[in-house]
């Protein structure tokens, strides 16, 4: 036959899923079936064994009841043999009957013979000096004795044949005991050594047969599991799978494509005939994919010059940056000794002239201005440039808010406004100037924002372990969300209220330090606030703990 023939392709795809999953299926019960079937005969054959050791068990005590007392049986027509006896077993009375004495002996050959002409089971008492020619042992009872008596093992468990029939053969060591010396002291035995053994004789016709029995249901209910199984299996299959291969050969005869094969029946399958169909879909998507690399590669052409144009214009931007920020670390630098002078002279005129003292005030309190903003404008510079180093140390949080809202008192008297304190005595680790100079500029925004005879609420507590919250709240105008990340930029203000008459500040940039100022401490500062309720500001600084 053709090789297309042995591998199956003129079959459709529900008969080849038939074929595999019944071979499948049948190796899997085949090999369970004996898996099950070995462990059903292991159980039988330990059922068998352990039938074994409770008859040699049993047949021990009997034989040990039977040597520590007197037994006496009525002898009639036959009389059980007495070769294994040094005396004389009959006793005969008075009366003219005779009684037989029974020694364990005797007992084992009379149960097995009983037992064998029922076809349950035999067994005899043997040992290499016997006695009794049929205690005579065979080769394998005798392998058996050897080994009792030279090494540990205390029991052989075989399968054998006898007359053609199976057998089990359970063999077992006997030991002497004193009572057994008082009929064998002349053969040399020693109380607890061993003076034989019991080889016990267990038909397996009857075990042979369950186990066939058995065998037989398995396969049975094995076959009609499988059978079962594969039928469901290929309902399933084909009412949730195969119907929608079926679906999709439609579809695809239905599309036409260019170059598309004419007869794709006498390719295979519906498999084959999807597969191929899905080789035709990937080459011609190759095809566009290949068009659209060119263009890709065009536009990155494009995209690395526009590349190039933007890192160039980067790092142009990044020389002004570095150039406007030196610009106004060495103005403000240059312009600070000069104001100071400023200030000192102003402040010597104020206290030697009466006259024109409002114009002194004036001058004072813009030179004033002027000097905090080019501290500001320098201070940014160092942030920005790194160059700004803490001084850590034990600070009284109580004192530093005193000192800040001293510091601030003036100016929110002249709006009759209100400076409450809240605080509990905590000690910060912190650079005591820094903080201050956040605390300052927070208070003087809350107060620039603040309404005439309004209150500014300064709360401060303990946050974690290791941290403290500091607040300020101010009854301003309020601050629109989009604008609460902005407002800590540097050079950036938040629009006022319309008609607010509130000024606006000089530079923008004191929250930009006042962040930067605690994010250098380790801590967090943001703003809660809702339009027309006021804004609250808070930061967290560091605890000084004991033991550090």
């Amino acid at each position: 036959m053709s090789k297309r023939f042995w591998s199956f392709s003129w079959l459709n795809v529900s008969l080849k899923f038939l074929v595999v999953t019944s071979v499948a299926i049948g190796l899997v019960f085949t090999c369970l079936f004996f898996w099950l079937w070995k462990q059903q005969e292991d159980q039988i054959m330990e059922q068998v064994r352990k039938q074994a050791i409770i008859l040699y068990n049993q047949l021990v005590l009997t034989r040990g009841w039977v040597a520590e007392h007197e037994t006496l049986i009525q002898k009639r027509d036959a009389a059980p043999s007495s070769n294994s006896l040094h005396h004389e077993p009959y006793i005969r009375f008075s009366d003219g009957s005779t009684f037989v004495k029974i020694n364990p002996s005797i007992l084992t050959s009379e149960l097995s013979e009983r037992a064998a002409k029922r076809g349950l089971y035999f067994f005899k008492l043997t040992n290499t000096n016997y006695l009794n020619p049929r205690n005579a042992p065979d080769a394998l009872e005798k392998q058996a004795i050897e080994t009792f008596r030279n090494s540990s093992e205390k029991e052989i468990f075989k399968m054998d044949f006898q007359n053609s029939k199976p057998i089990m053969r359970y063999i077992a060591p006997v030991y002497v005991t004193e009572n057994c010396l008082s009929c064998h002291s002349g053969n040399g035995y020693k109380a607890g050594e061993i003076g034989g053994c019991l080889s016990i004789f267990i038909p397996m016709d009857e075990a042979r047969k369950a186990i066939q029995k058995n065998g037989a249901v398995l396969f049975a209910g094995a076959l009609g599991f499988g059978g079962i199984l594969i039928g469901l299996l290929f309902i399933s299959t084909r009412s949730l799978l195969f119907s929608r291969i079926r679906d999709i050969k439609s579809s695809i005869n239905r599309i036409n494509l260019d170059n598309s094969p004419q007869n794709l029946s006498d390719k295979g399958d519906e498999l084959k005939e999807i597969s191929d169909f899905c080789y035709l879909i990937d080459a011609k998507l190759k095809e566009e994919h290949e068009q659209l690399e060119k263009g890709i590669q065009n536009a990155t052409i494009d995209l690395y010059r526009t590349k190039e144009n933007l890192e160039k214009a980067n790092r142009e931007l990044e020389q002004l940056n570095k150039a406007r920020s030196d610009f106004f670390s060495d103005i403000s630098h240059e312009l600070r000794t000069p104001l100071t002078n400023i200030k000192g002279a102003v402040d010597i005129l104020e206290r030697t002239s009466s006259e024109n003292s409002k114009y002194v005030k004036i001058i004072k309190r813009n030179s004033e201005h002027l000097i905090k903003l080019v501290v500001d404008l320098l201070d940014y510079s160092r942030l920005e440039a790194g160059r700004l180093e803490l001084e850590l140390s034990r600070t009284s949080l109580r004192d530093l808010l005193n000192d800040a809202i001293i510091a601030e008192e003036a100016q929110a008297q002249e709006k009759h406004i209100k400076i409450s304190l809240k605080t509990e005595e905590l000690i910060l680790k912190v650079d005591r100037d820094r903080i201050y100079q956040v605390l300052t500029n927070l208070l003087a925004n809350a107060i620039r924002f603040s309404p005439l005879n309004g209150v500014i609420t300064v709360d401060a507590k303990v946050l974690d372990d290791s941290r403290a919250v500091i607040t300020i709240q101010d009854q301003g105008p309020g601050i629109d969300e989009k604008y609460r990340e902005a407002i800590f930029q540097k050079f950036y203000q938040a629009p006022l209220p319309e008609g607010s008459k509130i000024k606006k500040g000089s530079s923008g940039i004191g929250l930009a330090i006042c962040r930067a100022l605690i994010e250098a401490h380790g801590g967090k500062i943001w703003v809660e606030s809702r339009i027309g309720s006021g804004s609250k500001f808070l930061f967290t600084a560091p605890r000084w703990l004991e033991d550090e």
